[in-house]
């Protein structure tokens, strides 16, 4: 179904909410609807709120929300998770309600005017381009509308890009297993529940959200369709870092900033065997695709550290084992960045399925071995004149971090 078809379906919904029937009862949707049934703190809402409820779950109950938050709901309907939220932030909190659909926006601003409501904001837009600026929200709901995206990839990096880091994202949503035996079965369930763009498996969704940039992932499934299709709860977490920065997947146009940030490191002496860093094209594929961020300043835009993985061996039974690579700019030392970057790299890492990450540090280099070992690595041994550097015979820490995850 196309962006304006749902976009249609959904204005439809609101104008039967708003001449007091539900919006859910007359559609196919009403199947694989909890609608205002999956909630236990309705009292005093609109009934137009409660009437518009279309979502599989209650994201409200598993945000973690807090008085003061910033709450971005992605296709927030008829208002009530919006409402929901406002409540739980207080009146220093904001709550924005972002819909397609110029109806559900009407009839969202009307529930919120009924409930005295005044510390939200109804925005009209897509989910695939919020309409706030980066950095604005500390948490983004959602319920049952990231599956009916066309474009899920965006979806996921716009709600990375409006979070502050550490801020979270905590969304009811339908998923499906990975190993689905019958497509025509799946095909069914989704467009009897509602799921008209189709749902994500939870090995997309996870890989999704690692290259969008977020960490600490769970996918919980919460009821089953049938067909392989369930609603579930997805969380994960923006990396935290210090104020005035962001933690974020390396970009092909950082290239120049992260060779430079790896030239100053080289320079020093005590970071590697190598003397010149390398172009952009060897770095890149010597490098796993994924698991590659960067610090950067956000008043600049200025790459300041960065972190990265290679492949130990190709063979199967390293699959999980990687060897990691970290620098920071020797102007930026002494703020936490090294390690609220290695933090968030060992979490995703985790995420990916690594159990395994290794590295070779000179026994000189005194703060990276302190920065691995307060990061959960354990020195291995060393490895005693292993090669030449300068005309100097160098020794080699061998350190390694076991996931106790996985």
């Amino acid at each position: 179904m196309a962006h304006d078809e749902i976009v249609d379906r959904y204005s439809r919904f609101a104008r039967t909410a708003m001449t007091g029937q539900s919006g859910h009862d007359s559609t196919p949707f009403g199947e694989g609807c909890v609608g205002a049934a999956g909630y236990d703190d309705t009292a005093a809402l609109p009934d137009g709120a409660l009437r518009a409820s279309l979502g599989c779950g209650n994201p409200v109950a598993v945000a973690d929300l807090h008085e003061g938050d910033v709450v971005l709901d992605l296709g927030s309907g008829g208002g009530i998770d919006v409402l929901l939220s406002a409540r739980r932030v207080g009146p220093t909190g904001r709550v924005y309600g972002l819909d397609a659909s110029p109806d559900m926006l009407s009839l969202a601003r009307d529930n919120a005017a009924q409930a005295g409501v005044t510390n939200t904001e109804f925005l009209h837009g897509t989910i695939e381009h919020i309409p706030l600026p980066g950095r604005a929200v500390d948490v983004v709901i959602s319920n049952c509308v990231i599956n009916l995206s066309d474009d899920k990839a965006a979806t996921l990096a716009e709600a990375f890009r409006v979070l502050r880091p550490g801020g979270r994202f905590g969304v009811s949503d339908v998923v499906t297993e990975d190993a689905i035996p019958d497509e025509d079965l799946r095909r069914r369930t989704e467009t009897r529940i509602g799921c008209t763009a189709g749902s994500l498996t939870v090995g997309e969704y996870r890989t999704l959200l690692l290259d969008a940039g977020f960490t600490g992932i769970t996918i919980t499934p919460t009821a089953d369709h049938g067909g392989g299709v369930h609603s579930a709860i997805v969380k994960a977490v923006k990396p935290p870092v210090a104020p005035g920065f962001e933690i974020r997947p390396m970009r092909t146009e950082d290239a120049g900033q992260v060779l430079s940030v790896y030239q100053l490191g080289l320079d020093t002496g005590h970071a590697s065997f190598e003397t010149t860093a390398p172009t952009w094209e060897a770095f890149s594929s010597a490098r796993l695709g994924h698991l590659r961020y960067v610090v950067a300043d956000t008043r600049t835009g200025r790459v300041v550290a960065w972190v990265a993985a290679s492949r130990v061996s190709a063979r199967p039974v390293y699959a999980g084992v990687v060897e990691h690579s970290i620098y920071v700019h020797p102007d930026y030392g002494s703020r936490g960045l090294g390690r609220a970057l290695l933090d968030a790299f060992v979490t995703a890492s985790e995420d990916a399925g690594v159990w395994t990450i290794q590295s070779g540090v000179f026994p000189e280099n005194t703060a990276s071995l302190a920065l691995h070992q307060a990061a959960g690595f354990r020195v291995l041994g060393i490895r005693e004149r292993i090669g030449r550097h300068h005309g100097v015979w160098r020794d080699v820490v061998m350190i390694e971090r076991r996931s106790p995850a996985i």
